[in-house]
């Protein structure tokens, strides 16, 4: 599965980004301009796309699309095939 391509499209949904403008080593912050409020809410999305549960711990360190992309890889893998 290519979550990569699934969270791209996920974003560019949820904040009008086209998707040609995010990469994997994209910045969510500073070259995404997706504040704390709104990683809350892509989380959110995240969570009932993937079927996932992600800690409140583990978000703080979600600093580029790449990231998130390696959790879901570790720990999404088997959870949900869509």
């Amino acid at each position: 599965m290519d979550y990569f391509d699934q969270l791209r499209k996920l974003i560019s949904e949820q904040f009008s980004i086209p998707e040609d403008s995010i990469e994997e080593d994209s910045l969510l912050d500073e070259d995404l301009s997706i504040t704390d409020l709104d990683l809350e809410d892509l989380i959110t999305q995240i969570q009932k796309k993937f079927d996932i549960l992600i800690p409140a711990e583990e978000i703080p360190s979600f600093k580029k699309v790449s990231d998130i992309v390696a959790f879901l890889y570790n720990h999404a893998e088997g959870q949900q095939q869509s």
